[in-house]
């Protein structure tokens, strides 16, 4: 049904923790991909507390297409379950594993991008953790693989002023691709101190997720800190669920519109 693609500026607004949060309570199944240029191996590491990957990954599928081999069936095939659940199934593509591996894998993303569009065939949902924008912007592979863009902001203006920079760029690509997909805000932490509809006039871009400030509940995303008693059913998760539950369904009508229209144009 979709791929919401998350990005960032600059500095550390959270992009990941939003990620893996939006995959964690994702009301289908979904594949969490780390796509981030910049190697980090934050989930693996945090939230998996170490979890070997057994060489599953963006790396594996290089060598995949390397050999010519077609990425859509092999996709699933290079994933680590987040969850032990199967209903509905959460599952994680690992990414870059080397500094130096982001530089050979520009040929690959389209690629990639299409096997990740390609599981909407088989009712699999993707949110793509891309890291920062950088200054030469996004890999094109993936954007033109989305169905929507959100760029995730803290409210301070130390990183609002650092979006208002890259933003530029981002627009850029996003223009030059044959579909345009909406892009739109996340505010990690509103009124600390401006509010998301402060920020929302400001940039003149919509604001569809404002996951809470909780650093504590945070950790454990990001650090694999240890889960607080009913942690999935407390406010910082129940909040993250309720925004993954709406922007699900605004993305499947976003997609239906699109779709209906491409009926009556042809």
């Amino acid at each position: 049904m979709a791929v919401l693609l998350l990005t960032s500026a600059t500095g550390a607004p959270g992009v990941t923790t939003t990620a893996l949060g939006l995959a964690l309570t994702w009301p289908r199944h979904v594949l969490l991909a780390d796509c981030d240029r910049d190697p980090a191996q934050a989930v693996p590491a945090g939230y998996l507390r170490g979890l070997e990957h057994g060489g599953r990954g963006l790396v594996s599928l290089a060598h995949l297409h390397r050999d010519g081999a077609a990425l859509g069936p092999e996709v699933w095939r290079q994933t680590l379950p987040l969850t032990e659940s199967s209903e509905p199934e959460r599952r994680f593509l690992p990414g870059f594993t080397s500094a130096g591996s982001s530089r050979l894998f520009e040929h690959v993303w389209g690629a990639v991008g299409d096997a990740l569009a390609g599981l909407d065939a088989r009712g699999i949902d993707v949110v793509v953790d891309a890291g920062r924008i950088g200054v030469n912007g996004l890999p094109m592979g993936l954007l033109a693989a989305a169905d929507a863009v959100v760029l995730c902001v803290r409210s301070t203006l130390r990183s609002l002023a650092a979006a208002q920079i890259h933003l530029a760029t981002l627009g850029e690509q996003v223009r030059a691709l044959p579909t345009t997909p909406p892009v739109a805000l996340a505010v990690v932490g509103p009124g600390r101190p401006y509010s998301a509809a402060e920020i929302s006039a400001q940039f003149a871009m919509p604001c569809w997720l404002e996951p809470a400030w909780d650093p504590r509940a945070a950790e454990v995303l990001s650090d694999g800190a240890d889960e607080p008693r009913r942690f999935h059913e407390a406010g910082f998760m129940s909040r993250i669920r309720a925004e993954a539950k709406g922007l699900s369904e605004r993305m499947a009508r976003g997609r239906a519109h699109t779709a209906a229209v491409a009926g009556v144009a042809s």
